[in-house]
């Protein structure tokens, strides 16, 4: 089971109601890091401030942040990663 939050950004962060899940991910590993078993992961709307938050103090050579949309809007599916 994964832990969700969903976010609201402002305008300016806010990708027009799509939903996108965000992972953060240890370069070293290739994994999703977890606490207490449950891995690190966002539900937001705002992938740009979830981005911020999960890299907030955390040195970008060791982590990277992954973001996916959860449904794509013309029904295909597409993912993209981000550092």
């Amino acid at each position: 089971m994964n832990q969700f939050i969903v976010t609201n950004g402002t305008g300016a962060n806010a990708e027009e109601g799509q939903l996108f899940s965000v992972r953060l991910i240890d370069r070293r590993t290739g994994e999703v890091p977890s606490l207490n078993g449950i891995p690190l992961s966002m539900l937001t709307h705002s992938p740009r401030a979830a981005i911020a938050a999960f890299m907030r103090g955390r040195d970008r050579l060791l982590w990277r942040a992954e973001v996916e949309p959860v449904s794509a809007r013309d029904g295909g599916s597409s993912h993209g990663a981000v550092s």
